[in-house]
C-alpha cells in the first residue's frame, strides 16, 4: 500500500507539470502586440508566487505517513482532484489561444474569451491550479499545506482576478461588465 500511496502523490505532484509548462511557454515579448495592449500590476502575481513559495517546501516537508488506508484513500482523492485541475487549467489555457499571458495583459486584438470553460467563471485557470495545489494537499496528507491553500494561494488567485478584472472591464467595456453579471469569478456558484 505504501508504494501506491508514494506514485499517487508523485502523480498529484507532477500535475502541476502541465500548468507549470503553460507558464514557461508564455509570451516573453509578442512583437506582433498592438498598441491597445494594456498591462495590468504585476504585484498581485507576485504575491500568488510568494504563496506558492511557501507551499511547495511545506509540502514536501510536512507529509505524514504513507502506510495505512487512509493515507491510500487520501492519496487517491487528492490526485483526481490534482488531475482534474490540470485539465481544467489546460482547458482553459487552450481557449484562450493568443489571448493568454502570464501577467494582466489585455488589448481589444486579443478578444474578449467567453466559451469553454470561461462560460461558467471567469478565470478557471485559478479555480484549476486552486484545485492541484488543494488535491496535492489532500494526497500528501498535508494539512498544512492545505491551510496555505486557503489562506494564501486561494485569496492571491481572487486579487489577481481583481486585477485582472479591472483591466478588462477598462478594455471591453460594457461587455465585459455583462459577462460579469453572468458569471462567476473563480468557483462556481460561489465566488
Amino acid at each position: 500500500m505504501s508504494t501506491a500511496v508514494v506514485v499517487l502523490r508523485w502523480l498529484a505532484l507532477l500535475s502541476f507539470g502541465g500548468p507549470l509548462l503553460m507558464g514557461l511557454t508564455g509570451r516573453r515579448h509578442d512583437p506582433t502586440a498592438t498598441p491597445d495592449h494594456v498591462r495590468g500590476s504585476r504585484v498581485p502575481l507576485v504575491a500568488n508566487l510568494s504563496a506558492f513559495a511557501v507551499f511547495f517546501p511545506l509540502l514536501i516537508l510536512a507529509s505524514d505517513d504513507v502506510r495505512g488506508a487512509v493515507p491510500l484513500l487520501l492519496a487517491v482523492a487528492g490526485s483526481v482532484i490534482a488531475v482534474a485541475g490540470c485539465a481544467i487549467v489546460l482547458r482553459s489555457r487552450a481557449e484562450l489561444g493568443a489571448a493568454w499571458s502570464f501577467a494582466p495583459r489585455a488589448g481589444a486584438t486579443s478578444g474578449l474569451v467567453r466559451g469553454g470553460p470561461y462560460r461558467i467563471v471567469r478565470h478557471p485557470i485559478y479555480l484549476g491550479l486552486s484545485m492541484v495545489a488543494a488535491g496535492e494537499a489532500v494526497a500528501f496528507s498535508n494539512w498544512s499545506a492545505l491551510l496555505v491553500v486557503g489562506v494564501a494561494v486561494i485569496p492571491t488567485f481572487a486579487w489577481r482576478a481583481q486585477v485582472e478584472e479591472k483591466l478588462l472591464a477598462h478594455v471591453f467595456g460594457d461587455p465585459y461588465v455583462l459577462y460579469r453579471e453572468r458569471t462567476h469569478m473563480i468557483i462556481p456558484y460561489l465566488l
